[in-house]
């Protein structure tokens, strides 16, 4: 059964046709979107007769184009599909379908790039391929106020406003923005919110959660504040943090596999999982150097943490992992590298062998393997600067299955 469905998972998205706004007048009832059809518990009906099932079969050999289309497009990044949508009218209707943008969102999860922003100035971005990742507005010009770049996830983006700390979700290569209602508890401009969107083949519905350790002053609880894209609205989780001095959570956070992390000025890594709504604790690796060079990172499918540190005049970069959050590797930077750029942060990973730094104005990349370094971007702001890597998909606000053309506000 499960190789069944596997082998014709690829195939489903054929089997729709788009819904007019028409045809869902009304209250559209949730378990709209709960289809039976694409329901991994369905039990398909395999045929018995096998040889006359294969009568049906299309024998003649697929084309390339047939080919690049169910095998290939859907693993590009958004820049470069745009790009291919030039090359035929039959090319630009298949990379222009809901389904196809929902299908490339759920298989293209490369870090393409990083958000770049200095205080209140206006975001910019900087790509890791020029050729390959990008958007047509990098400094989200598209929303009604100037706004801080605050988390992102799989393509989604959160950003916050800064005149009225306003929270928004956008798509930056659809330029597609929706405004969150006010949350119950109050954030600030600094708050450790952080944005959790998992897309999956066989959910139409884009769902995404932005997550928030909210904090007082003065007292030692964390709560936690939940938005829902599937309610469109706050909730206040029942779990509270009382073991946390809150007031030294970071301004950021990082989300993988269902579990929120937040690093803290305590001494530990706070962890809030999405589905059970329980919180625990990760040592956080000793820092001698300044608070928030070091950072979250996933290396191979495995939760890590890098940190830079100096001794003896040499700057070695330690991978942190499991649980204990113990020692896995070092890697040995060269010297001229950082001593001639400045302060070495560490910023992540792409591809599990390619470390992501910045030193002073300048964002590098480090090929461990190579032991090579290379210049990705230069520009002002050094350590005032704040980093949030983006993945360049197709992601939409809207349902794949509705026709909308309407702005999502």
């Amino acid at each position: 059964m499960a190789d069944f469905e596997g082998n014709n998972r690829e195939t489903l998205e054929d089997d729709f046709c788009l819904l007019e706004d028409s045809d869902l007048e009304g209250d559209v009832d949730e378990r709209f979107y709960e289809l039976p059809i694409l329901s991994p518990k369905a039990k398909a009906k395999i045929p018995v007769d096998y040889n006359k099932a294969l009568k049906y079969v299309d024998r003649k050999e697929a084309g390339l184009e047939d080919v690049l289309r169910d095998h290939a497009l859907h693993l590009l990044p958004a820049k470069t599909l745009f790009r291919f949508k030039t090359v035929s009218r039959r090319w630009d209707q298949w990379i222009s379908s809901p389904l196809f943008a929902h299908r490339q969102t759920t298989y293209f999860k490369n870090v393409s790039g990083l958000f770049c922003q200095v205080a209140d100035h206006s975001p910019s971005f900087i790509s890791f391929n020029q050729d390959a990742y990008g958007m047509p507005d990098p400094s989200l010009s598209f929303f009604p106020e100037p706004v801080k770049v605050r988390s992102s996830c799989n393509g989604l983006v959160c950003c916050q406003g800064i005149e009225d700390d306003t929270y928004y979700i956008c798509s930056p290569v659809t330029k597609e923005w929706k405004k969150l209602p006010r949350p119950y508890l109050y954030h600030g401009a600094k708050a450790a919110v952080v944005l959790a969107f998992e897309p999956y083949l066989l959910n139409f519905n884009e769902s995404y959660e932005l997550v928030c350790a909210v904090t007082f002053p003065d007292y030692p609880v964390v709560y936690f504040e939940i938005y829902s894209s599937r309610s469109s609205s706050w909730r206040v989780s029942d779990t509270i943090c009382y073991e946390l001095d809150g007031s030294g959570l970071h301004d950021g956070g990082y989300y993988m596999k269902g579990v929120v992390y937040w690093e803290s000025s305590s001494g530990v890594i706070l962890a809030f999982g999405l589905r059970d709504e329980q919180y625990g604790f990760l040592p956080l690796p000793a820092n001698d150097e300044e608070y928030g060079n070091g950072a979250l990172a996933m290396k191979h499918g495995e939760l890590c943490y890098i940190q830079p540190r100096y001794q003896d005049n040499v700057c070695t970069i330690n991978i942190h992992g499991n649980m204990d959050m113990s020692l896995k590797s070092v890697i040995n930077l060269p010297y001229d590298a950082w001593s001639t750029f400045g302060v070495c942060r560490a910023l992540g990973f792409i591809n599990g062998d390619i470390l992501i730094l910045g030193l002073g104005t300048r964002v590098v990349s480090y090929h461990v393997k190579e032991e090579k370094v290379e210049l990705i971007s230069q520009h002002e702001g050094g350590a005032c600067t704040r980093y949030i890597p983006y993945v360049n998909s197709l992601v939409s606000l809207r349902h794949p299955l509705i026709r909308d053309k309407g702005l999502i506000v």
